[in-house]
């Protein structure tokens, strides 16, 4: 009889979570923002530079952690 009761709690917890959009923090993907350097350089083969809005970007198919973007020069505001 115990084990039907457990069932049922354990079934109706699933439900209630998956309502109120709760996750697990485990299952959610963070991802690597981009590093701003002066100096950008290639970090491994995968890597490549890319031009955006004036800007150099270093980017990755590898490793998301070797992203960068150069310093915005503020200068070119005024």
């Amino acid at each position: 009889m115990s084990g039907i009761v457990t069932r049922l709690v354990a079934g109706g917890a699933s439900v209630t979570r998956g309502l109120l959009g709760i996750r697990n923090p485990q299952m959610l993907q963070s991802t690597a923002g981009f590093k701003v350097k002066s100096r950008l350089k290639l970090r491994c083969k995968h890597c490549y530079f890319i031009r955006v809005n004036g800007r150099l970007h270093v980017e990755c198919t590898e490793h998301p952690r070797h992203k960068a973007r150069e310093i915005f020069n503020v200068k070119l505001l005024w």
